[in-house]
């Protein structure tokens, strides 16, 4: 498979959360952690959430290299190597990764990639009433942010 994104269009969420909670569900978890995280500011809506960087802060930061990155270009923690030291949480610019209390390891978006490998879309777009969650191949997500950033008579 190639490498796949997520994206959000910030102007068109509403503020109604289902991405939150499908992702809870989805990822079994308890009232701490939110992998999808909606902020309000100002009456405008921004989310928080794991971008997969490039050059991953959180991989660099893993005392026991429990991050890693996929072929997709995921940025995954193996649950059985996490040790729960926490300083992932530290390093993420975006504040995307979380503390499970419960399972005592670090916990983040993986973009559901068990959905992934069942030929089923991430959780969060499955939900989104207003369609302002994007999710795909990155190249495509890429060219479309392009396009709609250039003057209606370039394109």
């Amino acid at each position: 498979m190639s490498k796949v994104s997520l994206m959000f269009y910030k102007k068109d969420c509403m503020g109604c959360h289902a991405c939150e909670v499908a992702c809870k569900q989805e990822h079994e978890l308890g009232v701490g952690p939110r992998l999808v995280r909606v902020v309000e500011k100002s009456s405008d809506f921004f989310p928080v959430y794991c971008h997969h960087c490039a050059n991953a802060p959180c991989k660099e930061a893993c005392p026991v290299d429990a991050i890693s990155r996929n072929e997709m270009g995921l940025v995954l923690i193996d649950k059985g190597l996490c040790i729960g030291c926490k300083e992932c949480l530290e390093a993420c610019p975006f504040g995307a990764m979380q503390y499970d209390d419960d399972r005592e390891i670090a916990v983040k978006c993986d973009l559901c990639i068990d959905r992934l490998k069942n030929d089923q879309t991430p959780a969060c777009f499955s939900v989104c009433p207003t369609r302002c969650i994007s999710w795909g191949e990155t190249k495509t997500l890429s060219d479309r942010l392009v396009q709609e950033a250039l003057p209606q008579k370039m394109r």
